[in-house]
């Protein structure tokens, strides 16, 4: 294993800086150095790995292969150090200038993503929130162990032991059209509904799909000629054609004000999603984390009550 011994671990900021924002003068902008003292680390970088980590090149700085190795390492060795440095010291907003990631895989959560970023701002203006959207992998557990993943908020919990999930509010959902559709209307029957073809997204791997899906509603659509990725493009598809869609009730607002679509309600019990925020316990002390988890949780529940999903908030635990 090869010694740091004699090592400027400083360097490993100014590498993390420099992997980050593929330049060096930028990477000299957020660690407050000179353009010709970030060039010197560089070197110094370089000499330590006996590799040149970063290639210049049109769009910027690319890294190396052995760059591309080496930076997971180093990016999770320094996120423990802060983490372990702010417990010490206290979490203080104002002043924090920790990182979190947070996965929102929500059909909604770019719109939520920006709402939790703002309000993330006006609290903790050095905090930086990164945001993932994509229909949640199954790694999410093994990153949040790891703790690369800070919480997710999703609608199918984690099942693993040693994770905590947290109601947030109940979503919903209902079926669209576009205006002017020549068969729908608000109150359409299942006899109706099978006459029609539907736009349906990708299935999740089965044992993570949503379960109020393998009733009827799933029998509905299972045989859909258009599947696509994510619950977002099928507005675009709806408003387009003949197909109807299955929608989150949380989209069913903007369905109707900026598509001017029909929304329908799926015949029978209401169908109920609770969408839930995961995190792993291990981070229960810490005082950062929490402050995220009070963020997500209180922006989440007031876009809730705004869309009608949640009559009053309540306290996270």
């Amino acid at each position: 294993m090869t010694s740091l011994r004699g090592m400027d671990l400083n360097l490993l900021l100014v590498f993390e800086s420099l992997y980050e924002t593929r330049s060096v003068s930028r990477a000299g902008q957020r660690l407050g150095l000179s353009q010709s003292a970030t060039s010197h680390a560089l070197a110094r970088l370089r000499d330590a790995c006996r590799d040149d980590l970063f290639l210049r090149a049109p769009t910027g700085m690319v890294p190396t292969p052995l760059a591309n190795r080496i930076h997971p390492e180093v990016h999770q060795a320094l996120e423990s150090l802060r983490r372990s440095v702010d417990e010490a010291r206290g979490f203080d907003p104002a002043t924090s200038t920790r990182r979190f990631r947070i996965a929102i895989p929500h059909p909604m959560g770019p719109v939520h993503a920006q709402r939790i970023r703002d309000a993330g701002l006006a609290e903790a203006p050095q905090v930086r929130l990164r945001f993932d959207t994509r229909t949640l992998a199954d790694d999410a557990p093994a990153l949040m162990r790891e703790g690369s993943l800070d919480m997710a908020v999703d609608w199918v919990p984690a099942e693993e032991d040693r994770f905590v999930n947290r109601r947030i509010f109940e979503d919903g959902l209902v079926i669209a059209a576009r205006a002017g559709h020549p068969r729908a209307h608000p109150n359409m029957s299942w006899a109706e509904l099978q006459k029609e073809e539907f736009v349906r997204c990708q299935r999740r791997a089965a044992h993570r799909r949503l379960k109020v899906l393998s009733q009827h509603l799933w029998d509905l659509v299972i045989d859909s000629s258009l599947i696509v990725s994510e619950y977002l493009e099928v507005p675009f598809v709806v408003s387009r054609t003949d197909y109807l869609g299955v929608l989150p009730k949380s989209m069913a607002a903007i369905a109707r004000m900026e598509f001017g679509m029909v929304i329908i309600d799926i015949p029978g019990p209401a169908i109920r999603v609770p969408i839930w925020s995961v995190w792993h316990e291990g981070r229960r002390r810490d005082a950062g984390h929490a402050w995220l988890r009070a963020l997500v949780f209180r922006e989440m529940q007031g876009a809730a009550i705004e869309d009608g999903l949640l009559a009053q908030a309540t306290s996270p635990k």
